[in-house]
């Protein structure tokens, strides 16, 4: 109920603005539609902007709504566009962007072993980290590294023959974190709800110059481009072939690594998402 009190007082001058942004709905409760139409009613454009797949949660009727009386929907990846598309005329993909004056690549690599890496939340490495775990254990049978998990909270991995450290996720030392790994990895699972994600943790290691080697679930397909500035993995065997061809390669690394800063600096900085900010305004 305070959320809810708290949203009616944002919106008690929405009358002096000429446009509202909404990132998701401003309340998730299914019932409070009314917010938004305050909005509408007021005179003022919305524009619904979504970064996940949100109507699979029980809020598909009352988000249909939403975007029907908005002036813009903005979704991140062409899979959330499919869905806004038969609910508004004017739908713009406005993908996940990083900041990439503050994610930059290393200049000079930490010493010590081969570091492969994942980074994510506790609530995502229960369901992540057990989809490369038959991977990791047996590149760790040809392949001298140490697997690192990034994540506020210890999965405390037991892995086979597998020597991991365990780094806390910290906010201001996030970018050196990811720094320090050698090649990054997003496996997913093959479902709506992951295909409705816009690809952040991929676009934070190319941020910082490192290899990735991505599940080819939604937008990583399009994010990473398969031997250019990524790679795409669908079976264990790929996996494990793409890691021992990366791990082997300092060269391939480098080059894999420094193609996939460029794409974000062109594709996924904040400077490509002003752009588009001004297009869908103005």
């Amino acid at each position: 109920m305070m959320r809810l009190f708290s949203s009616l007082w944002m919106l008690r001058d929405v009358w002096r603005f000429d446009t509202v942004i909404a990132n998701r709905d401003i309340n998730p409760e299914r019932w409070t539609l009314f917010l938004e139409r305050i909005i509408v009613k007021a005179g003022v454009r919305l524009v619904f902007d979504f970064d996940d797949a949100i109507y699979l949660g029980g809020r598909d009727q009352k988000l249909q709504k939403i975007m029907h009386w908005c002036y813009a929907v903005t979704p991140g990846n062409p899979t959330l566009e499919k869905y806004a598309v038969q609910y508004s005329n004017n739908v713009i993909i406005v993908p996940t962007v990083i900041d990439t004056e503050y994610y930059k690549p290393v200049q000079v690599r930490a010493q010590g072993k081969l570091r492969i890496g994942w980074s994510g939340s506790a609530s995502t490495n229960k369901y992540c980290l057990p989809l490369v775990k038959d991977v990791i254990e047996k590149l760790s049978k040809e392949v001298d590294f140490d697997f690192i998990v990034i994540s506020n909270e210890d999965p405390k991995l037991q892995w086979s023959g597998v020597q991991s450290t365990f780094i806390k996720w910290d906010e201001e030392s996030e970018v050196e974190q990811l720094q320090y790994l050698d090649i990054g990895l997003m496996p997913l699972r093959d479902n709506e709800f992951e295909k409705g994600k816009c690809g952040l943790k991929a676009i934070q290691y190319m941020g910082v110059g490192i290899p990735i080697v991505v599940s080819k679930v939604g937008v990583n397909a399009d994010i990473v481009k398969h031997g250019v500035s990524g790679f795409h993995c669908t079976t264990e065997e790929d996996w494990i072939n793409t890691l021992k061809s990366l791990a082997n390669d300092e060269g391939l690394r480098k080059r894999i690594g420094s193609a996939g800063r460029q794409n974000v600096e062109e594709l996924y900085s904040i400077h490509f998402a002003i752009k588009k900010w001004e297009q869908i305004l103005m």
